[in-house]
């Protein structure tokens, strides 16, 4: 389907002539020559109770996802002033706003006054008023609305706005963290990523959709899913599979984070000196970005997903926003953005999503000890190697 669509209409931006595909050509040629991967060094078995053991979850969540810097989303969610979204990350909501002068904000979503949650979804709007008493507060949080206000008359009405989270706006994306005492530095989380990142002016994207799901699994077996394409050809045979050449990327490593470099299927005739490369119709690039943030590029844009566990060990959740290299210039690139979007969503809802709620309680109470992750499967043993290094234990053999 996608070769019938003019790619004019739908690539409007991306890095061009520095796309990382060109980088990659000689490699995935050979790849695809050989029938085969790029491979770890070995098989790595993954022990059981890391999926499931309530001791080692709580070490997670505290030292990586309620100490560490994740990503609220990217920018594209937020792009103009006025602009919200709510998330529900851990035991907490939260509300991400851009205040009127294009500054991004991450707020805990509950009311100063009594704690009721202040919004709902995503929207546009300059306040944000609680459905209790109506406090009202803007973008950035500040209380600006105050019904009954002779009833607060000694009320420092600055000490009142809702909480902020650290955060910093870097390469397109909006990072946080949940410790008020940390000072956001998005560059040192990113490493050597964020030339990667940047390549892309993910900041000039366009939001098309926003899909969220939980899933009966614990979220580093949900985020396995994204981080390599063994299982397209058997979850996804009917749907986006036949346009993957299964089990054939590439895998490189920036810092904690990775790259896949996936061969879609119509690299079997530039292999084989038929067909021109393009790298936006002939690859796809699959990024991680440690600990909660999977990016997955096409033709058309790119699939932003991020996996945050529960409080419960056997669940996480998933938030898919579905971006395009920059806002339709036409109805035309608008119905083109809108039908795209709807494969690579459905694919997770109606495919991942089934398996992976098999995979919850199969790693929950299986009996077999360890979770096999193969060579042909470095970008789900990167996951695993990085979480253990946060924790300061051993990588997993």
């Amino acid at each position: 389907m996608t070769d019938q669509i003019d790619a004019s209409v739908t690539i409007a931006g991306g890095p061009g002539d520095a796309h990382p595909g060109y980088e990659l050509l000689d490699r995935l040629i050979a790849l695809v020559d050989g029938g085969t991967t790029d491979l770890a060094d070995d098989i790595a078995r993954i022990p059981l109770d890391h999926y499931r053991a309530p001791e080692r979850h709580e070490a997670e969540l505290d030292t990586i996802f309620r100490r560490g810097t994740l990503c609220a989303g990217p920018s594209a969610a937020v792009a103009e002033p006025g602009d919200f979204m709510v998330r529900e990350v851990l035991d907490k909501s939260l509300l991400i706003t851009r205040d009127r002068d294009g500054v991004a904000h991450v707020l805990l979503n509950y009311c100063t006054h009594r704690g009721a949650i202040i919004a709902e979804g995503e929207g546009c709007t300059q306040r944000h008023t609680c459905p209790y008493h109506a406090w009202s507060f803007d973008a950035s949080g500040t209380l600006v609305g105050l019904p009954g206000a002779e009833g607060f008359d000694t009320l420092d009405r600055s000490t009142v706005g809702l909480v902020e989270l650290p955060s910093e706006e870097r390469a397109g994306f909006i990072f946080y963290t949940f410790d008020l005492d940390a000072t956001p530095d998005a560059a040192a989380h990113l490493g050597p990523f964020a030339a990667e990142l940047e390549r892309w002016n993910f900041a000039g994207y366009w939001k098309v959709a926003t899909m969220d799901l939980e899933f009966n699994a614990n979220w580093k077996s949900t985020m396995e899913a994204f981080a390599e394409t063994y299982h397209f050809p058997y979850v996804h045979g009917a749907s986006i599979g036949p346009g993957v050449i299964g089990n054939t990327a590439t895998f490189d490593t920036f810092g904690r984070h990775h790259r896949l470099g996936a061969a879609l299927v119509r690299m079997r005739e530039v292999a084989a000196g038929d067909l021109e490369f393009d790298p936006f119709w002939h690859t796809s690039m699959l990024y991680w970005c440690c600990p909660d943030l999977m990016i997955a590029n096409s033709p058309f844009g790119a699939e932003i997903i991020q996996v945050t566990p529960m409080v419960d060990p056997g669940w996480s959740r998933l938030r898919h926003t579905y971006v395009t290299m920059g806002p339709p210039s036409s109805e035309e690139e608008l119905e083109v953005a809108q039908v795209m979007s709807r494969p690579a969503a459905d694919a997770i809802r109606l495919e991942d999503g089934p398996v992976l709620q098999t995979c919850g309680p199969g790693l929950a109470h299986g009996e077999h000890g360890f979770a096999t992750i193969g060579r042909n499967e470095p970008g789900v043993q990167n996951i695993h190697r990085q979480v253990d290094d946060l924790l300061g234990l051993r990588s997993p053999s």
